[in-house]
């Protein structure tokens, strides 16, 4: 084998390392400088690759804790990332009305907050599919709760279609939507089947429901209690 590895090195490719010629645990190992050097000057990229790498095998093995990638960043880049679906949401405002998912009100567009439907401490996220706009003083009240499931998600999903429908009738907002790409759109499915062209809203609020559940049932599961809308005054 040692000899079969040293031709490969010497014919076909320069390989990492080769063995050398001592048997068993004093066999020797002799790293190629150039791949040496290409390492040290990679070690970033690397290491990010190999973290990558351990996120994406705990993710699949830990499919009740969404965003684990979030959650084992430094908590510089846990920092809240909402100006652009801000922004983005205030362009809806200047061309329609948006009901208030738990007032039934329209949005008082001097007295709001973007917040998570599924609370950001279980999520650790911000991408635009779990945000929403609020009333800012029952923000506080909410937290760190989930709303009912039944009636709220219908009027949130119908408020993500609104901003779903303005984005490609509207080229101005269309570039609100492609700013909060960085920040606010990673998920695949978000990418690849939620926001894409030519959706109706039965559509529409069928994909975002279908991913949004099973984050929602593993959140109660884990003990989030529900928010009762009803006790806030």
């Amino acid at each position: 084998m040692t000899a079969y590895i040293k031709k490969v090195n010497q014919m076909i490719v320069s390989l990492p390392y080769i063995l050398g010629d001592s048997s068993k645990l004093k066999k020797e190992v002799y790293f190629n400088p150039d791949w040496v050097l290409m390492i040290q000057d990679n070690t970033v990229n690397i290491l990010g690759w190999i973290q990558y790498e351990k996120v994406k095998w705990l993710q699949n093995n830990n499919p009740e804790v969404p965003g684990l990638v979030y959650k084992l960043a430094p908590m510089d880049e846990k920092i809240r990332k909402l100006p652009h679906v801000r922004k983005l949401w205030e362009g809806i405002f200047d061309v329609c009305e948006v009901k208030d998912v738990f007032t039934g009100k329209p949005v008082n567009t001097k007295q709001y907050d973007i917040d998570h439907f599924i609370p950001w401490s279980f999520v650790m996220n911000d991408e635009l599919w779990n945000l929403m706009p609020m009333d800012s003083s029952l923000n506080s009240s909410k937290n760190n709760r989930l709303p009912k499931w039944k009636p709220f998600f219908e009027i949130f999903a119908g408020n993500q279609f609104i901003l779903y429908e303005k984005i490609y009738e509207m080229p101005e907002l269309h570039k609100l939507f492609e700013a909060c790409y960085r920040d606010n759109l990673h998920s695949i499915w978000a990418v690849r089947e939620l926001y894409t062209f030519g959706k109706n809203r039965q559509e529409f609020c069928h994909i975002l429901e279908k991913n949004m559940q099973p984050v929602y049932d593993s959140a109660r599961r884990q003990g989030y209690e529900i928010w009762n809308r009803d006790k806030v005054q």
